[in-house]
């Protein structure tokens, strides 16, 4: 467990997946406005919750709890990145806020700054990087107002609402994010 100020990042448990599910049924919960709406996904990421816990050196999925209410609102992600170099690997991570009322709160960017502080604290690598639709201005915010640098656009990269979208590639340095955390 990872604890900020104002909430937990946890693993996920059983009793959870009651509100995983609701999430699920709402585009714009679970995998939000910017994601392809695939209902199937939950039932292979609750298989892989059955294997794996969601948590593994590779990769992790942990929910965000805001203490003061004891309520789980969102989540957090990584994945290892072995591209473009097989042998240093780096975390890209993903977040997502589906309790309505919980955003605009400054949630998801303390969350985000946990989890970036923790993979960097608990792995070798040099960066995180993270990707987002170049239409999800709220993400791009959090990235930002974190030290991440927008390094570029992928084009035409995902395929949305019957449309191909670009993505935006962000990432901070190890040397980035200690700079920013001496100014908070």
């Amino acid at each position: 467990m990872i604890k900020g100020t104002r909430l937990l990042l946890r693993p996920i448990r059983d009793a959870d997946w009651h509100t995983v599910a609701e999430w699920g049924q709402n585009r714009d919960a679970l995998w939000g406005q910017f994601q392809r709406f695939q209902i199937d996904h939950l039932p292979l990421l609750h298989e892989a919750y059955h294997q794996t816990g969601l948590l593994t050196r590779e990769s992790g999925f942990l929910l965000i709890e805001a203490l003061e209410e004891q309520r789980v609102v969102g989540f957090v992600r990584y994945t290892l990145v072995q591209f473009p170099d097989a042998d240093f690997p780096y975390p890209e991570i993903g977040f997502g806020v589906p309790e309505a009322s919980a955003r605009g709160k400054g949630i998801a960017k303390e969350a985000v700054g946990l989890l970036v502080d923790y993979l960097l604290s608990g792995y070798a690598a040099e960066r995180v990087a993270a990707f987002t639709d170049v239409e999800n201005v709220p993400a791009q915010r959090v990235l930002e107002g974190l030290g991440f640098q927008r390094e570029g656009v992928l084009r035409n990269a995902s395929f949305r609402d019957g449309r191909w979208c670009d993505i935006a590639l962000y990432g901070i340095l190890r040397e980035e994010r200690k700079l920013v955390r001496a100014r908070e």
